[in-house]
């Protein structure tokens, strides 16, 4: 019930109640002053009590001669107030305290919420108002416990992002030092030793700088301070280029790549280079967990009511379905990952660049050891 309608059906109880008993009060005096005090000796007849003075003049002359009279209607009178007086305040408490009680509660819910206490719950209230605060106020309660929870979680993964990051930015730097240190001292003595020494060297060094990329790129995605540069462009034929691109990169570890681009024109809203990182990460991610027996990635797209969905398959280890969103997150990679190396950064620029283009993007995998498929869905602008 509103508040309105629950203090108006206050206030009736409030006039009702002490008519009713202040009449039930009358009736039984006016039965004790008939009873007690008879008024025929006063010689007046009904109609002339009609007039007030002859009816102030009967009152006096009653009163004169019965005085204890004057006792009862004392009595009486003051039944009445008190009538008033207690049933005014039974009403007004019951009506303060149904405000207070809620009210009570949120006020003792704030304090927790300020100790950093949140495992409690807000009671609702007969009042709809109250209670729609109330409900509102324990939403606010539960998404701060689970922005609780979520912080407790990023701790533990960035803390374990630095540990892997202190552990792929030392294992390069130790071998770039080893092998430069056998440069010096003579170790590489022939033109194909030095050579392959200094190749070494180079991969070493570039997956630092892929590293530190990934890094700048993540931070700069968190704080919108990443600068995109959007043109229209036909997506199938950007990805048909950037297949061609990549297939060398992605043949070489021995995976096979096909393509099943659509050739309908699809012209979306694109800024090229970040595009191309996130199909660059998502190829990275089937080729480093590929399948040991005969390795493919299928990238396919097609138009569809008012977007393009994309398609990157692959039949590699596959992901459990209970981490199919939990990947996108900064910071994580899948148990079944962990041995393999990587920031677990990837997926979560991936995710920030295509939601930066208006799109959507899900993992499908009917589990361990069976692939993954990457879908991606981008809108598309019709061009007059």
């Amino acid at each position: 019930m509103k508040i309105r309608n629950k203090f108006t059906v206050y206030n009736i109880i409030m006039l009702i109640t002490p008519i009713i008993l202040i009449g039930v009060i009358s009736v039984c005096f006016l039965i004790t002053f008939i009873m007690k005090y008879p008024v025929w000796e006063l010689n007046i007849t009904r109609a002339s009590l009609l007039d007030p003075k002859v009816f102030s003049q009967a009152l006096g002359e009653f009163f004169k001669n019965n005085p204890t009279a004057i006792m009862y209607v004392a009595i009486w009178l003051s039944l009445c107030a008190l009538v008033m007086i207690i049933t005014t305040s039974i009403v007004t408490h019951r009506m303060t305290k149904s405000v207070e009680k809620p009210i009570s509660e949120l006020m003792k819910a704030a304090d927790c919420i300020r100790e950093g206490n949140l495992d409690f719950e807000v009671m609702g209230s007969d009042y709809e108002e109250i209670d729609s605060l109330c409900r509102n106020f324990d939403a606010m309660r539960m998404e701060l416990k689970r922005a609780r929870e979520k912080e407790k979680y990023m701790k533990k993964e960035r803390n374990m992002l630095l540990a892997n990051i202190s552990h792929d930015l030392k294992t390069p730097i130790t071998s770039i030092k080893g092998y430069i240190d056998g440069i010096r001292d003579g170790v590489a003595d022939t033109p194909e030793k030095l050579n392959r020494y200094l190749d070494t060297i180079s991969a070493k060094a570039e997956t630092i700088d892929d590293l530190v990329n990934n890094l700048s790129m993540f931070s700069k995605l968190e704080l919108s301070k990443m600068v995109f540069n959007y043109e229209i462009t036909d997506i199938n034929a950007f990805l048909s280029e950037f297949i061609e691109d990549y297939r060398l990169d992605i043949e070489k570890n021995g995976v096979t790549l096909i393509s099943e681009i659509s050739p309908e024109q699809a012209m979306t809203r694109l800024d090229r280079e970040k595009m191309s990182r996130v199909f660059a990460n998502i190829a990275d991610n089937a080729v480093k967990y590929r399948s040991q027996n005969d390795p493919t990635v299928t990238v396919s797209s097609v138009k569809r009511g008012d977007g393009v969905y994309i398609s990157v398959s692959d039949n590699g280890i596959g992901i459990d379905e209970k981490e199919l969103t939990k990947v996108f997150e900064g910071f994580y990679r899948a148990d079944a990952s962990r041995s393999i190396k990587g920031s677990g950064l990837g997926l979560g620029i991936v995710k920030q660049i295509v939601e930066k283009h208006g799109g959507k993007i899900w993992l499908r995998s009917a589990g361990q050891g069976k692939g993954t498929t990457a879908e991606i869905y981008l809108p598309t602008i019709e061009r007059n």
